[in-house]
């Protein structure tokens, strides 16, 4: 081919290529195929007619068009990157991981190689690998943002919350306008409790982007957490305007609105759940509030049925990682329960800190019983749920470490350093603070042995109140709470436990009953704080009071008025419809 028909062919090429830039991509389609009927080997004719392929989601053809570039020049790394990306989408990972690979080894300083590597790698949850790749990327491209934004999901997902907000903050700085890392640095202030901080991140994502739905679903989230319910109706009713049909923006509005329960309503549920295209986590939503609208109007039946189809849907939307975690609740913290030991502690000063842990089962009263002891005449931190205990012996686990403790060194020091970290350990308040992540009743041969001036308040009350409340609030994290039997089975492992325990330990663990609680509030609550060593107030029962109270769980809206009682007989009407799941085990009645 001379000289004059090749630079009409990369003239040719240029229209093509803008047509493309301006999205006409069918008239850059049209061109390319016109040169490759005139010259087969010009290979970036293929790349774009790949990458067109690619925007319409036809990603065998982009394949296709790529191996025949690759065969053509195999060394071209624009290729061989391209490749490994459409491996990706069509779930072909082992040879996306192979085309990445290769590009390093052709050329060692491509850092958009090290990113889709370190893209993979995190995805596929294997942290190390990720963070290596990731960090050699940005040593190669430090102003290429993805990374950093990648390495901040890596971070949060590792509770490293310091890191994961610097590495946000770094992608935000090289690109104003990455939306995405507005809003995951919101989750992490969230998370952290820093609530201003999160509606700021969430206030700047939708300034981008101002149809962002999950960022008016988080600050919708965060105002509710504070209480501030008008705005977070607004919030919400904004992700319904721009995402009409996802009924979870529905669902989450019906806490703060519940006149929106009606016929209406339930008959554009009822045609969204239906069509063909509906996902699982939608009908699940769907079923919720068709079992808020049965509740409604008393039809108990009808509401169970709807529940058990909601959770149903959503337990399948999460199936691979619930079901790996309703094992480990079953298996591998029962087994943490009996052989989790510490030996050799070293002394420190850290072992002054004075937790005070809330154990039970959800919705046993356990927010109200924090918002109790933080409201007094003495400050007190209030932690909520912070997982550290189930953290520290879970990353034990993963690692394969002895559950022999006394072998991973000093665990008092290592666990308080990261409540230090979270900003609950403060000398000028005693170094009391709360943790109410519920489940560390299987942590309680742990929390004896480390933490001697510990105070352990068991929350109970009337299972079959706690079993059709937990089944009722859609906990969505909670693996187990989306399946009746195995709600049946986590109570009665969570009562034979304490059971076991303090037949061997008598008087380490306050027994607090929530009935008694609710309908003697001053009576109780004086004996709640004695317990604790803190000094009795009124204050104590005027939490709802207090414009600086917090609650990210399901009770943030009744920590917003007074002691109340008369939610204590809700679960009568369904006694009947749980005996079948209760009647093996010996405390149903």
């Amino acid at each position: 081919m001379n000289d004059k028909n090749t630079k009409t062919l990369k003239d040719t090429y240029g229209v093509a290529y803008n047509n493309y830039k301006k999205g006409d991509l069918k008239a850059a389609e049209i061109l390319c195929y016109k040169i490759l009927s005139i010259d087969p080997s010009f290979i970036e004719s293929k790349i774009l007619l790949a990458n067109i392929s690619a925007k319409n989601r036809n990603f065998k053809e982009t394949k296709k068009l790529l191996v025949e570039a690759n065969e053509q020049e195999p060394k071209n790394i624009s290729v061989l990157n391209n490749l490994g990306t459409v491996s990706r989408e069509l779930g072909e990972i082992k040879n996306a991981v192979d085309y990445f690979k290769k590009a390093i080894e052709i050329d060692p300083n491509n850092g958009n190689s090290y990113y889709n590597l370190g893209a993979i790698y995190y995805d596929a949850k294997k942290f190390k690998e990720a963070k290596i790749y990731l960090e050699k990327t940005v040593e190669l491209q430090p102003n290429f943002a993805l990374p950093y934004f990648v390495l901040g999901n890596l971070h949060a997902d590792l509770k490293d919350y310091e890191n994961a907000i610097s590495s946000y903050n770094k992608a935000i700085k090289i690109n104003k306008n990455l939306v995405g890392a507005y809003n995951n640095l919101g989750l992490v202030y969230r998370n952290i409790n820093n609530f201003e901080s999160a509606i700021s991140s969430y206030e700047n994502a939708i300034a981008i982007k101002v149809d962002h739905v999950n960022a008016y679903h988080n600050l919708a989230l965060v105002l509710k957490d504070l209480g501030k319910f008008k705005s977070a109706i607004q919030a919400h009713e904004k992700a319904i305007k721009y995402e009409p049909e996802n009924l979870a923006h529905y669902y989450y509005l019906s806490d703060l609105k519940k006149n929106i329960l009606d016929t209406n309503l339930k008959n554009k549920i009822e045609k969204i759940i239906a069509k063909k295209n509906s996902r699982k986590i939608n009908i699940a939503y769907g079923n919720f509030l068709l079992a808020k609208y049965e509740q409604k109007i008393k039809n108990y039946e009808k509401e169970l049925s709807y529940l058990s189809e909601g959770h149903k849907n959503f337990f399948g939307s999460k199936k691979n990682k619930f079901e790996l975690l309703v094992q480990y609740t079953f298996r591998d913290m029962l087994q943490i329960s009996e052989d989790a030991k510490v030996e050799g502690l070293i002394n420190s000063d850290l072992q002054k800190i004075k937790p005070i842990f809330i154990i039970g089962v959800p919705r046993c009263g356990s927010t109200l019983v924090e918002k109790i002891i933080g409201s007094g005449e003495k400050f007190v931190p209030m932690g909520e749920e912070t997982s550290v205990l189930e953290e520290f012996v879970t990353a034990k686990i993963l690692k394969k470490q002895s559950l022999n403790l006394g072998e991973v060194g000093n665990v008092r020091d290592e666990i308080s350093n990261i409540y230090l970290k979270r900003g609950l350990v403060l000398k000028k308040y005693d170094n009391t603070f709360t943790d109410k992540s519920l489940n560390n009743f299987f942590y309680l041969k742990l929390i004896k042995e480390i933490f001697p001036n510990a105070k352990v308040i068991n929350c109970k009350r009337d299972v079959l109140a706690s079993i059709m409340s937990i089944f009722q609030n859609n906990l969505t994290e909670v693996a187990w709470a989306h399946d009746l039997n195995n709600i049946f089975q986590y109570v009665d492992n969570y009562l034979q436990t304490i059971e076991s325990y303090n037949l061997e330990n008598p008087n380490f663990v306050y027994g607090l009953q929530y009935e008694k609680l609710i309908n003697n509030p001053e009576e109780e609550s004086k004996k709640l704080m004695e317990f604790c060593g803190l000094p009795w107030s009124k204050k104590c029962l005027e939490f709802y009071k207090r414009e600086d109270i917090f609650s990210k769980t399901t009770s943030n809206i009744q920590i917003r008025q007074a002691v109340y009682k008369h939610s204590l007989d809700k679960y009568l009407p369904y006694k009947k419809m749980l005996v079948k799941y209760g009647k093996k085990y010996p405390w149903f009645n």
